[in-house]
């Protein structure tokens, strides 16, 4: 087992932990401290073999050693022999991430297969199991204050890491901007409106009136990082829901619904809806799992708290409506036969499809226009009927736009951090079929980027699939195996921690400069800068140099072409508007490097002199 451990601390291990700490090698292009697991397994292979002179950890390192050194000559020679290079990329790809944790289960079952050792023997096994055993401990004295406790914990970690993500100036104007400058004008009297988006109100592009509940806190903290605070607490708080929804399934005494958040917390998609910028209808995920298990209680006033719930994820997006139509539909096939334990399942589908077409029909007409994302669908027809009817009216179409590499990747790493579990129970997995449809069948790739947050919508159906799946592939297999499946999926599709941290230039551009920024005068900036300055009651990119409806100018233009794309223009595009400032009466008030400030006659777009390091 000494083999097993050594792999495991080297290639799972360290390479998470390295991850948290931000250091390159000088002179070796990109290689990382986290890339270093590989050459330390060999050194610990080495170390161990000479230590317990055997034969097997010799050749295991001489194998290791001779997969690096081929590793890092195709990296840094680029050598053009494509078998080298396709080979050294698969040995890339079995020695980190998910591949690294295939491996370390291949010579985990090799070991205790031949060796004869028990698993007592490992040291990772011992910690684990007595981990385990303190947590399910923990939670069969306390349950309430052992969930609750490790989802403040979790909330902060993922906190931590949106907020890095924020201070390297990787969040966006689409869509932190959006929403801070919505929250700020409807915190100060300015109504629903959002700049960034023309000036619209926002209940014309989007239903999230669940947003609203976060004025309070907003009008207290009006900084974007209370957005990412709420998002971050607000996911966490799923995983004591789904324990409590396990419960209701498994029983008060049994191991997995203690297990379940541990799914949870570190689903891949659900990390990177929290990593990604902010968005309100992250929120359905938790509150859609709260409802259900305040369903599954016998006591009526915890039921009135989920239909409460239920009410407050409906509200968090119109795609919440859709989720709801697959989770009507599944609780409906998944209920006892008889009528009664079966209508509310139908009458949640039914509420789901009314509130949708409330949502995209009626409720865009209010305020002067159509909804705008049919337009994701125009192959079909244009309407909803028409995307509704293309299964049937354009059978062979319909079904070529559901299968590519992108939708099948999102679909992987949608299923594969929950082990696919939720598949089998295939009457409770149709929860998820139509917010995959209405993914899959969008025009572009970029709402099946397992980057962004699209992968709540499905999340939502999955998790609340996900113990009927459990049990009936314990009903197959054992719990046994179940525990050791769920183990090795968490941590192989966990992905990567997502941490970016920021630079000393943007920490001293966050620090020094934006400080100096006036917050009273209509502002246009590039991508990265707006939701830094979104706390105005205008802010636009620098394309839209007039306010609406009005058309009045901006006062100041601020931009930095090094920091993030400068979506949607890109470099070269921002640049061109800057030289075309000063025939629209614009004049550089400051520049430090490629941070320069431009101003429209005496608006006074600086409070104070910045310093340029």
């Amino acid at each position: 087992m000494r083999l097993l451990d050594i792999l495991i601390g080297m290639l799972v291990l360290f390479p998470s932990l390295a991850d948290a700490v931000w250091f390159e090698i000088p002179g070796l292009h990109s290689l990382e401290l986290s890339d270093l697991g590989l050459p330390l397994l060999v050194v610990a292979l080495v170390a161990a073999a000479v230590r317990r002179r055997s034969r097997l950890l010799w050749s295991a390192a001489g194998v290791l050693g001779a997969l690096f050194l081929s590793v890092l000559l195709s990296s840094h020679w680029a050598l053009e022999n494509q078998g080298f290079d396709l080979f050294t990329s698969a040995t890339w790809k079995l020695t980190h991430g998910t591949g690294a944790v295939a491996v370390v289960a291949l010579v985990a079952a090799a070991v205790w297969r031949w060796s004869g050792e028990p698993w007592e023997a490992s040291f990772f096994f011992r910690r684990g199991v007595k981990l385990a055993r303190a947590w399910l401990d923990a939670v069969e004295r306390a349950p309430a204050r052992t969930l609750w406790s490790a989802a403040a914990i979790v909330g902060a970690l993922f906190l931590w890491v949106s907020l890095l993500r924020h201070r390297a100036f990787e969040s966006h104007g689409y869509d932190l901007g959006i929403f801070t400058n919505a929250m700020w004008n409807l915190t100060h009297g300015d109504g629903y409106v959002s700049s960034v988006k023309g000036g619209i109100n926002l209940f014309s592009d989007h239903q999230s009136p669940l947003f609203w509940v976060l004025a309070p806190l907003f009008w207290l903290l009006p900084r974007p990082e209370t957005l990412l605070a709420a998002q971050a607490f607000g996911l966490a708080a799923g995983g004591p829901a789904l324990f409590y929804l396990g419960r209701a399934h498994f029983g008060r005494s049994h191991w997995a619904s203690a297990a379940l958040p541990w799914l949870y917390w570190p689903y891949l998609p659900l990390r990177n809806a929290n990593a990604f910028d902010f968005h309100p209808e992250v929120f359905m995920l938790p509150l859609f799992l709260w409802a259900f298990a305040a369903f599954a209680s016998e006591r009526r006033w915890v039921k009135a708290l989920g239909v409460l719930a239920l009410i407050g994820a409906l509200g968090a997006k119109e795609s919440a409506a859709i989720v709801a139509v697959g989770l009507g539909i599944a609780w409906a096939l998944t209920s006892a036969n008889s009528w009664r334990s079966r209508w509310p399942g139908v009458a949640l589908a039914a509420a789901g499809v009314a509130l949708f077409f409330f949502d995209v029909k009626l409720v865009p007409r209010i305020f002067g226009g159509g909804y705008a994302y049919l337009g994701l669908y125009e192959r079909f027809g244009g309407g909803v009927s028409d995307v509704m009817l293309a299964p049937f009216t354009q059978p062979a179409y319909f079904l070529s736009q559901l299968i590519d590499r992108e939708r099948l990747n999102f679909l992987f790493w949608t299923l594969a951090p929950l082990g696919f579990l939720p598949l089998f129970a295939w009457r409770a997995a149709l929860a998820a079929l139509p917010p995959y449809l209405m993914l899959f069948l969008s025009e572009g790739d970029q709402r099946v980027r397992i980057v962004f947050h699209y992968g709540i919508e499905p999340g939502a159906a999955l998790f609340w699939a996900l113990p009927l799946g459990l049990a009936a592939f314990a009903q197959r297999f054992g719990w046994k195996h179940a525990a050791a499946w769920m183990l090795f999926w968490a941590v192989a599709a966990s992905g990567a921690s997502g941490l970016i941290h920021p630079s000393a230039y943007a920490r001293r551009l966050a620090a020094d400069v934006l400080p100096c920024l006036n917050q009273e005068v209509p502002t246009a900036a590039s991508d990265a800068l707006v939701p830094h300055l979104a706390t105005r009651a205008w802010i636009s990119y620098p394309e839209h140099l007039e306010q609406r409806p009005g058309g009045e100018p901006v006062g100041c233009v601020v931009t930095d072409l090094s920091v993030g794309t400068n979506w949607p223009l890109g470099r070269t595009g921002v640049a061109r508007v800057l030289e075309g400032l000063p025939e629209r009466g614009y004049h550089e008030a400051w520049r430090c490097r490629t941070f320069s400030v431009y101003e429209l006659g005496t608006s006074g777009c600086l409070r104070c002199s910045p310093k340029c390091y």
